[in-house]
């Protein structure tokens, strides 16, 4: 019993270390006062804070939130650092996030601003710094503590290498995200990059990389759902007649899964998913 009952201090302590409050992630800052909120969220009580919006956090295999607040008289400016597994999750959630018509910072690898909120991705950190006083922070203190908050996280800057891989031709601005799961609503389908292009005509292109191996379960359950006369193979393109996407065209090489949705121009689509295994040849 006496060995059981120390398992579980052991345990508790464990966990109270693994959610414990890292403090230098918020530096101090000249003329504010700094207060850490002592609660770390994490995947199983992040809907407290955000409830409507937790489980797309979640999707992206979220880790945990720390919050600070800084206040100068009525003035008051929170920070939180969402922490994702990986650097692609990261660049997911903050992309689904993302305001495309909002004005870009060179903050981290890439941010925006609107009035009074300031969003960044920093490596595995989606960074959210808002004004929530009564007086709001002019533009420039509010980019101070992004600045800030950027050097005290030490990340790494850059976005994920796959995006390189779509052509920038009759590319639309911002519209490239990543999809860490149920990707076209399939449970099967999972980790696709996706832009969306203009010209020569409107479509969404996607990349999956991971195991070949993997990419052919993938094709085995998504052939059986769709069923086999709904698939036809045109000299190594896959044209799939897919009963809730429309027309999906498929290539398949080595660790490459790429495709295009939302188009009835053959041609087209496989000019684009050739010159992105083109430019594979690099990885």
């Amino acid at each position: 019993m006496i060995k059981r009952f120390k398992g579980v201090i052991i345990l508790l302590c464990f966990l109270v270390q693994a959610y414990a409050v890292d403090v230098a992630l918020f530096p101090d800052i000249k003329g504010w006062k700094k207060e850490v909120n002592e609660k770390v969220y994490n995947s199983g009580d992040l809907w407290e804070l955000i409830n409507g919006a937790a489980d797309i956090f979640l999707s992206y295999n979220f880790e945990d939130l720390q919050i600070a607040d800084y206040s100068k008289k009525d003035q008051m400016i929170r920070v939180e650092l969402y922490r994702h597994k990986s650097f692609e999750d990261t660049y997911g959630i903050y992309s689904a996030e993302r305001m495309p018509d909002y004005p870009q910072v060179s903050i981290g690898s890439q941010g925006y601003k609107s009035q009074g909120v300031l969003n960044f991705m920093a490596g595995n950190y989606y960074v959210k710094i808002m004004s929530a006083g009564i007086e709001e922070p002019d533009e420039q203190t509010i980019a101070l503590f992004a600045e800030t908050i950027d050097d005290a996280l030490k990340q790494p800057e850059g976005l994920p290498g796959a995006l390189t891989l779509f052509p920038k031709e009759g590319q639309i601005f911002l519209s490239d995200t990543y999809i860490a799961q149920n990707f076209l609503g399939y449970s099967f389908f999972k980790q696709a990059f996706t832009a969306k292009y203009e010209k020569p005509s409107e479509f969404q292109l996607f990349v999956i990389n991971i195991e070949s191996g993997e990419i052919l379960v993938m094709l085995e359950q998504y052939y059986k759902m769709v069923k086999a006369e709904n698939v036809e193979n045109r000299d190594g393109l896959m044209i799939i007649k897919d009963p809730f996407n429309g027309i999906i065209y498929l290539k398949h090489k080595k660790n490459f899964l790429v495709g295009v949705v939302n188009t009835d121009k053959a041609e087209a689509a496989n000019e684009f998913i050739d010159k992105v295994f083109l430019n594979t040849k690099n990885e």
